[in-house]
């Protein structure tokens, strides 16, 4: 009798195990607003480099991920300058674009500062003031490896025929590159909080769980992290995000 009470906890303690593990939590927006933070660079543009060493260096500001959340788009429209990007693509200049076409005068440019959706071109400042909370909760959890939920609590509380997408992004930290021609010719630039890999999924009151899957193909051998944000499907302005560490 002992030997099988024994046995029959040792397999309820791995299924729990095997439980937990499939909910690790990664990041909790919390309630209240957090900035989503998007700077728009390209390694092939000389005035870059000092906004890509100033997002780098929240990653010891106080309120990472649980304030604001930083991430970095890097555009291809440079890419002729001589340099070719390596982690630009067309889709996130597309991003900076439909941005743009959201304010009274339509801009793109490098390096461009967003905050929830707004230009903010006093980047090396104190953060704008925040916007009031959506009422509007993100929660990642980790399922398995490279495998992550996101759930959206609040979304019975928005108007009801509003529609919403969560975004969900793998971040490369720590990533570096030697550029040999263009305009930053000779420099080993150091990136941080760049997006890898993007992807959208729609969400709904009664759907408010979407799963992502991550390639294993990342860059470079430092940390890593994820984030996620949630939009109305016909603008691109963040009303709440959330991120950390994986």
């Amino acid at each position: 009798m002992t030997s099988f009470n024994s046995t029959f906890l040792t397999v309820l303690f791995c299924l729990i195990s095997t439980s937990v593990h499939a909910q690790k939590l990664v990041a909790d927006s919390g309630k209240d607003h957090v900035q989503l933070i998007e700077l728009y660079s390209s390694e092939s543009c000389s005035s870059c480099p000092p906004a890509d060493e100033w997002i780098s260096s929240l990653k010891t500001r106080s309120g990472l991920w649980k304030s604001f959340v930083p991430i970095v788009f890097h555009v291809d429209y440079w890419n002729h300058l001589g340099w070719k990007d390596g982690l630009s693509s067309d889709a996130m200049t597309k991003r900076q674009r439909d941005i743009a076409q959201t304010w009274p005068k339509p801009l793109v440019y490098t390096p461009g500062v967003v905050v929830d959706g707004n230009e903010w071109k006093n980047w090396g400042r104190s953060f704008p003031k925040k916007e009031k909370s959506k009422g509007l909760q993100l929660l990642i959890h980790e399922e398995k490896e490279n495998t992550y939920e996101v759930e959206v609590k609040g979304l019975g509380d928005q108007p009801s025929k509003t529609e919403y997408v969560v975004k969900f992004a793998n971040l490369g930290m720590d990533l570096s590159s030697n550029v040999t021609s263009g305009e930053n010719s000779g420099k080993l630039l150091r990136h941080n909080f760049v997006v890898l890999e993007w992807e959208s999924k729609a969400v709904t009151s009664k759907g408010n769980k979407v799963i992502f899957h991550l390639s294993k193909n990342d860059k470079g051998t430092g940390s890593k992290a994820v984030v996620a944000w949630i939009e109305k499907t016909d603008s691109p302005i963040s009303l709440q995000a959330t991120g950390g560490y994986r």
